[in-house]
């Protein structure tokens, strides 16, 4: 014999581990430190990627510019200014993925107690059945 609440916790568990649940499961594994961490350093490669991409669009779009005062040009100055643009950029991105990460972390954890919650009811049921029997 079928039991309603049974089947409807069984579909609501399955539902969320097909959808967010896999990803927040897979975010459990970490402590928050090292979780905001990695995701830091995630987002510090790709805004270095992204920061090497647009100098060099830049360069290309300027490049008539760049080659006619090729002699003029003073390359600490613009080694500095650059240098400041990259570390400015940087700084930005790491304190907002961190905010970010941070918040991801905590979601997750209320949705880890939620499905927890939800598999100690249904462990709950089982062994309920299993006295019974």
């Amino acid at each position: 014999m079928l039991n309603e609440n049974k089947v409807k916790m069984m579909t609501k568990m399955a539902i969320y581990e097909k959808n967010e649940g896999s990803e927040m499961i897979k975010n459990a594994k970490y402590y928050k430190s090292d979780y905001v961490a990695l995701g830091i350093l995630k987002s510090l490669i790709a805004t270095t990627f992204a920061f090497i991409i647009i100098f060099i669009l830049y360069a290309f779009c300027n490049a008539e510019g760049i080659v006619a005062n090729i002699n003029e040009l003073d390359y600490v100055a613009l080694g500095r200014k650059v240098a400041a643009y990259y570390i400015g950029l940087i700084v930005a991105f790491s304190i907002i993925s961190g905010f970010v990460y941070s918040y991801k972390y905590d979601k997750s954890r209320k949705g880890l107690k939620k499905y927890f919650s939800r598999l100690n009811k249904l462990e709950r049921f089982y062994n309920g059945q299993n006295k019974k029997k």
